[in-house]
């Protein structure tokens, strides 16, 4: 196929997309109506100025016009009250940092096929027996991931030598904290929101909430042919079960006991919560629910939480993790493909979505290291 059908292609995939008629696209770009369907069908080229137009309202990368083949992903997306917190622009900026890392790194190493775990949980609620099923899938899962008696220095590492493509990057929207693909062909990924609004506990959190719903909702991340921005509805009881499975995942029983036994009677609540990489709710709700603290004590943290407004700003949080240690496999495929001139410095700040400074003080740090190299 030649370069003005392609591009003309997918113009109209995108045109689509938003239901824009041929007329509204002649106004976006300052042409006739006419010239809008010589480009459509690719009896005349359209110059980079407009293409640029056209890439900016739909917020996709310049190269989207010149691809043969779109890798088309189904994703689900994790917000407070998503139908009020999420919007358009949020899932196509999403979608574009999967396309960008699709684009960049080489996917068919290795790939992360999850086991489906179903649950019948009855009357939309999650009973005792339930929330054993979701602890020995965490603990069968941190097995799999041979951390089973260790807490990690990167949980970010981890999920990426297992074959998890994470992405971890700023997003605007703050009440945004997550998504999630899964299919056969590309495997399995992982967005994480890391806006500084949002502390890094609740970050790993996410990473571990996006986990369950691979595991869990497996079936959730269906093919829409019309729109690959699939949203789920993502119903509050699968949302419990992500989330019980992220606090099991991070704080298991046999650890968790293991580290209070170990402190006898010096446990610091605040020392305890950083070594275990949660948040302070987090750590306080599995304290009661391995019956480690009473009701009574557990009551009195939920008051003292409201009034000194924890739930928002985490006391005493853990050290800032780095851009590139939370997006090794990303980082280290960019920096061979920079040393070898085979990426610029403006692609490397879109794929990791930080602007020209922020990437060349990056690209410094990997001049350096050779530089050091050859002087051995």
């Amino acid at each position: 196929m030649n370069v003005e059908k392609i591009i003309g292609r997918n113009i109209k995939e995108l045109m689509d997309s938003k239901k824009i008629s041929q007329r509204e696209m002649a106004k976006i770009i300052g042409v006739t109506h006419p010239t809008v369907s010589s480009y459509l069908n690719g009896k005349q080229i359209i110059d980079s100025q407009k293409l640029a137009i056209i890439a900016r309202y739909f917020n996709v990368p310049f190269d989207f016009f010149f691809s043969e083949k779109h890798n088309k992903l189904n994703l689900l997306f994790r917000a407070d009250k998503p139908a009020e917190n999420i919007e358009e622009f949020d899932f196509q900026e999403i979608y574009n940092y999967f396309e960008n890392y699709i684009s960049i790194v080489d996917l068919d190493k290795m790939r992360y096929i999850p086991q489906n775990y179903n649950l019948n949980i009855e009357k939309r609620k999650i009973n005792e027996e339930d929330k054993n099923n979701i602890k020995n899938v965490a603990l069968e899962i941190r097995e799999q991931f041979n951390i089973e008696e260790v807490i990690p220095n990167n949980y970010y590492d981890v999920l990426e030598k297992e074959g998890i493509n994470v992405i971890a990057l700023p997003h605007s929207n703050e009440k945004f904290f997550g998504a999630s693909s899964y299919s056969n062909d590309f495997g399995s990924f992982i967005f994480v929101n890391t806006n500084k609004k949002i502390s890094e506990e609740r970050q790993i959190f996410s990473l571990f909430h996006e986990l369950g719903h691979i595991l869990f909702n497996r079936n959730e991340y269906k093919e829409y042919s019309n729109d690959p921005l699939y949203k789920s509805s993502r119903s509050s009881i699968d949302e419990k079960v992500a989330n019980q499975f992220a606090g099991y995942f991070l704080l298991p029983e046999n650890l968790v006991k293991k580290y209070i036994k170990s402190k006898g009677k010096n446990v610091d609540i605040y020392e305890m919560k950083k070594y275990f990489k949660v948040s302070i709710q987090t750590l306080y709700m599995s304290l009661h629910d391995y019956g480690i603290i009473s009701k009574g004590k557990y009551r009195e943290f939920w008051k003292r939480l409201n009034i000194k407004g924890w739930e928002k700003i985490e006391p005493d949080p853990i050290d800032a993790i780095s851009i590139e240690d939370k997006n090794n496999r990303l980082v280290s495929t960019m920096k061979n493909l920079y040393l070898n001139e085979d990426i610029s410095v403006n692609r490397i700040a879109e794929a990791l979505n930080i602007n020209l400074i922020e990437a060349r003080k990056i690209i410094k740090d990997w001049s350096g290291s050779i530089d050091q190299y050859e002087k051995l």
